[in-house]
């Protein structure tokens, strides 16, 4: 293809789907909202898919670990606390900068610049990664001795069996957030899949051979299922280099016709990133820091205000910070899917200075969330008690799991509001508020922690970091409303709805689901999913319902959703 042809190729892409009009001209967001809502659906679809893939594992798993799933579950959890901090030490928050700085570039047509930077990117990636696994290795006795568990070997062979899977996750992450950069979620959504894929079928591999061929000790079997991420990873990341070759057939000439590339200061770039980086790496890594102050603090705190051994505090900290957690981690990914697609879109309005669009994707932020999140918590609330039998063995601590999962359904709505409001601010490069908020919002869960760990017992922990993140999101939210005021009145008429919608959803489905068990008990497995999956239908049926009914679903997801109205017969 000639180069002036190419050119002109290049400024008629840039002008359709790069440049936005100005506040002065009027202005349709149907097309920004339907990516927004494109890009949900895609990110939400890879992220609720390979959570819930990692928590329908759970079943098979428990039932080869036998009498010591709980024991593994929480010995599961202490590894995979410090490796999610060294992950995001090793990914160094480039992801998320890669996918703002491409969004920056392509919103100015320097299509070269993104793709150099991409590259010099990628090498770092593999030297963090590096250097993190190396880390995290050595540390890996010191962290476990100051862990709840059943040994410090134990503690220890589990975080060192993640070390592998920091060569590769930096790397396969940043990839990912290329293409996000492109407003391009299918590669994110569907490597997400199929690296749960072969994760969940090394796990129950693995652990059928150790358990029931071998007769082997669970910390071993417990290992390899943590190991399996290294597995997992390796496969996304084979996939990840396909939907790099066909992006570069399509994007190729296009991105060499770009001379902006061979201008661009390769190390001054990547300084920019990584300035730009360590407050994603802070704020991408709230929720973890949490967790590490349960890790470190919920033992000895239990110690003095309880007459409980060591055991029983490592079984109560693995129903909180495993079993519950696994399953409100389906919940949160919504939030998280959604901050990763808002992400893009908001920056390319910031660059342009479209104050009115960038207040209208915000609102619709907000509502979709509360959309999603709302039902999805409300929700498993209400089932509780039969998923939690569905996944997990029933013993004499199921109760008090039950109680715990409540609870964290609820705080999952927390979490995702901090995850949402955050990723805003940042878009907006008010980096140093958004930290200073979430140390002020960890500094009250860290202060908290003992009193109301002695007063509720285990599930004090969950109460501390509610409300921890509570104050983070309410401060988010004040500072995002002064930069970018938008319609509150309005957004809160559609969340009043919407709450009104799940309020009824709740309602019924929790009256069917004590119709039911006067017939049905869930202390059997196949009795407890068959009742979550009737409560499920009936919930969503009366939920869909509403929205259709109240038109909350063509003001969030548009107005092509009232054909549905129509097929259902709802005036």
């Amino acid at each position: 293809m000639p180069k002036d042809e190419i050119i002109q190729q290049k400024k008629a892409l840039e002008t359709t789907q790069v440049e936005l009009p100005s506040d002065k001209e009027p202005r349709n967001n149907n097309d920004d909202g339907d990516k927004m809502v494109q890009g949900t659906f895609w990110m939400t679809f890879g992220s609720i898919f390979s959570r819930l893939l990692g928590a329908l594992y759970i079943i098979p798993w428990t039932a080869m670990m036998g009498a010591s799933s709980d024991m593994g579950n929480a010995l599961f959890a202490i590894g995979y606390t410090p490796y999610q901090l060294f992950l995001a030490i090793g990914i160094a928050g480039f992801p998320s900068a890669m996918s703002k700085q491409i969004a920056q570039y392509n919103a100015k047509g320097e299509y070269g610049k993104g793709q150099e930077l991409f590259k010099k990117s990628t090498l770092l990636m593999v030297i963090t990664g590096l250097i993190s696994a190396i880390i995290m290795f050595a540390l890996a006795p010191i962290i476990g001795a100051r862990s709840p568990g059943v040994s410090v070997e134990a503690n220890a062979l589990v975080i060192r069996s993640l070390a592998p899977a920091l060569l590769i996750v930096p790397v396969m992450s940043l990839i990912r957030g290329y293409f996000q950069g492109y407003q391009n979620m299918v590669p994110s959504a569907i490597t997400q899949v199929v690296e749960q894929l072969v994760r969940v079928a090394y796990i129950l591999l693995a652990t059928f051979i150790v358990m029931q061929v071998l007769n082997g000790q669970f910390p071993t079997a417990v290992a390899h299922s943590t190991f399996a991420a290294f597995v997992g990873a390796a496969a996304s990341l084979v996939v990840l280099m396909w939907y790099y070759r066909k992006h570069m057939q399509k994007y190729g000439e296009m991105i060499a016709a770009d001379t902006s590339g061979d201008n661009v200061n390769v190390k001054d770039a990547i300084k920019e990133m990584v300035r730009e980086s360590i407050p994603f790496i802070i704020i991408g890594s709230g929720i973890t820091f949490a967790k590490l102050i349960d890790q470190f603090t919920f033992e000895p705190i239990m110690l003095q205000t309880t007459n409980y051994n060591k055991e029983i505090i490592s079984t109560l900290y693995g129903l909180f910070s495993f079993n519950a957690d696994k399953l409100i981690m389906i919940i949160i990914s919504l939030a998280v899917g959604m901050a990763a697609t808002s992400i893009p879109l908001l920056v390319e309005n910031y660059v342009k200075g479209n104050k009115r669009a960038l207040g209208n994707q915000i609102r619709q932020i907000f509502e979709l969330f509360s959309f999603v999140m709302f039902p999805a918590a409300f929700g498993m609330m209400v089932v509780s008690r039969p998923i939690y039998n569905v996944f997990y063995a029933i013993s004499d601590v199921s109760p008090i799991g039950v109680r715990m999962l409540s609870i964290a359904s609820m705080m999952a709505i927390i979490l995702g509001a901090f995850t949402i409001v955050s990723s805003i601010l940042q878009s907006f490069g008010k980096h140093t508020e958004a930290i200073i908020y979430l140390l002020i919002g960890l500094g009250v869960k860290l202060i908290i922690q003992y009193p109301l760990l002695a007063i509720f017992g285990s599930a004090g922990a969950l109460y501390a970091t509610s409300i921890g993140f509570i104050v983070t999101a309410v401060l988010s939210f004040i500072k995002v409303y002064r930069l970018v005021p938008f319609n509150v009145r309005e957004t809160s008429k559609t969340i009043g709805l919407i709450s009104l919608a799940t309020g009824y959803m709740y309602i019924i489905s929790h009256v069917t689901n004590r119709l039911l068990q006067v017939f049905i008990t869930p202390d059997r497995k196949i009795f407890a999913l068959l009742l979550v999956l009737i409560i499920a239908a009936v919930g969503g049926a009366v939920y869909i319902y509403l929205v259709l009914k109240l038109r909350i679903a063509d003001k969030v997801l548009g107005e092509r959703v009232g054909s549905l109205r129509e097929k259902f017969k709802i005036k």
